[in-house]
Order: C-alpha cells, then sequence, then structure tokens
C-alpha cells in the first residue's frame, strides 16, 4: 500500500470510552495520527486578526482606526450635530 500525503484527513471525534482515547495516543505515539487540541474561538479569532494586519503591513494598506481614533472621530460630529441644532 502506497501512503500519500495529500490524502490527510481533519476529523472530529467525540470518545465515548476511555478505552478509545488510550486507542488513539497509541496511534499517535507510532505516528499513525496526530492529536491537536481544538483552540477557542477567541484565539482563532486573534490569530485571523492578526494575520489580517500583518498582510495589510506588507501590501502598504492602512491599519483601521483604533477605538480611540473612532470615539474622537464620533465626539466631533456628535459636537457639530448638536451646534448645527442650536442655531438652526
Amino acid at each position: 500500500m502506497v501512503y500519500k500525503e495529500n490524502m490527510l484527513k481533519t476529523l472530529q471525534i467525540e470518545i465515548v470510552h476511555p478505552k478509545a482515547e488510550r486507542i488513539l495516543k497509541e496511534l499517535a505515539a507510532v505516528e499513525l495520527i496526530r492529536i491537536s487540541k481544538k483552540e477557542s474561538l477567541r484565539t482563532r479569532l486573534g490569530r485571523l486578526s492578526r494575520s489580517i494586519e500583518r498582510h495589510q503591513e506588507e501590501n502598504g494598506k492602512p491599519k483601521p482606526p483604533s477605538m480611540e481614533e473612532i470615539t474622537t472621530e464620533v465626539k466631533k460630529v456628535r459636537a457639530e450635530r448638536h451646534a448645527k441644532q442650536k442655531k438652526g
């Protein structure tokens, strides 16, 4: 039997019996499978965000505004709107 490296698959497994976990660990020990812990959504989103920022920096695109910059701009627009309402 010929092993092809491009035939890798990822499966999500729910262990219902303790023996199954032992068997999986034995398979990992002889490098037939790899066991990895599932990342939390927060971790995955953080990694994605950093990847996007890195891509933008590499391509010369501006970084998105910070929360402080957004807050400052919102306050400025509200002040202008409030001033117009007082005049009108």
